[in-house]
């Protein structure tokens, strides 16, 4: 008996542009079993930045969309087998299987924080992907700080993206690169705090 098994991302999430956030799972016949890693995933090329943590509700999702799409076949089976009133039961499973993950794909716009979706795409406008730097495993200072440098002709200390944010004249594109150096500081809470009233705040 031939046996399929093997690793594949499910669970797309957060949808900003060409990148959403997939998870890998092990998978047994292409059903997923036990989430490894998540990423952001880029649509047209494929590439996967490592998130430095798994994503639940891509978890949930990756569940959600495969199994419930089984469950929904296998109550839809099982109600063509039975006659009358006895079908009711398993045509309302099937129904409720198929709303969970319809529904799941109008949740996960409709839930998205708009901040972050506005960072993500300044990322995709400055780097050419729509990811959020707080997000990745790996820092994303160097390439953010290199660009800014570049924009400068003054040179940039270590706390440029600090000043900048906190400066009521800065330039608007330097702006931009210095909330998005900002999400590289994971651990200073009291920035990441600073950063998304900035980018509401820049929306009024």
């Amino acid at each position: 008996m031939l046996f399929i098994w093997g690793k594949r991302t499910y669970g797309a999430a957060d949808k900003v542009g060409n990148v959403s956030v997939k998870t890998m799972f092990g998978h047994f016949w292409y059903l997923p079993l036990f989430p490894k890693t998540s990423y952001y995933v880029e649509a047209k090329s494929g590439k996967a930045f490592e998130l430095n943590g798994l994503r639940w509700r891509s978890v949930l999702f990756g569940y959600l969309r495969v199994w419930g799409a089984v469950c929904a076949v296998i109550a839809f089976l099982h109600a063509r087998s039975e006659e009358g009133t006895a079908a009711l039961p398993a045509y309302l499973l099937c129904a409720l299987a198929t709303a969970a993950v319809i529904g799941s794909y109008f949740y996960d716009r409709k839930t998205q924080r708009e901040e972050v979706r506005q960072l993500r795409l300044s990322m995709e406008k400055n780097f050419g992907v729509a990811l959020d730097p707080y997000e990745c495993l790996e820092s994303l200072q160097q390439e953010i700080t290199a660009k800014a440098q570049a924009n400068s002709v003054a040179q940039l200390d270590e706390d440029w993206h600090k000043q900048t944010i906190r400066d009521p004249f800065s330039d608007q594109h330097q702006l931009e690169l210095a909330l998005l150096r900002a999400r590289c500081d994971r651990q200073d809470q009291v920035l990441q705090q600073e950063v998304l009233k900035k980018v509401a705040s820049r929306r009024e």
